[in-house]
């Protein structure tokens, strides 16, 4: 069970962040096809508990149509798709209590690849 400080000092450690605020970092992967996509990972408190969530955005809302998300949706074993304005964003959230820091590893590689793989089906560009 990681704090929050704990999360942030692994993904320093491991990663190159695009960005590192007190209670938030993005990470841009690249792909071998020179693809990239930025994940932003969070904390936040519900529930009297603390989060720790990742998300990533996909394409905007005119790109796809909220039928096609529902069924995207459905197929995702990590994540879901979440309109934040405009915006299809992939996004899982999991409780800090519980996580360990593999289960740190699968969720931001899953949303980012998720992500990446609609963006490329419905983007005309790579912009997120």
């Amino acid at each position: 069970m990681p704090t929050w400080a704990e999360v942030q000092e692994y993904a320093r450690s491991k990663y190159k962040l695009a960005e590192d605020k007190e209670n938030s970092f993005k990470l841009v992967f690249e792909y071998q096809n020179g693809r990239l996509q930025a994940v932003i990972v969070s904390r936040f408190e519900a529930m009297n508990r603390e989060w720790c969530d990742f998300a990533s955005a996909a394409c905007r809302l005119d790109q796809m149509s909220a039928e096609v998300a529902l069924r995207k949706n459905f197929q995702f074993a990590v994540g879901a798709l979440c309109l934040d304005r405009d915006i299809y964003v992939v996004r899982y959230s999991v409780q800090m209590a519980t996580m360990d820091m593999e289960e740190f590893e699968l969720p931001l590689h899953v949303v980012a690849s998720t992500a990446d793989k609609l963006e490329q089906e419905f983007a005309s560009s790579d912009d997120f």
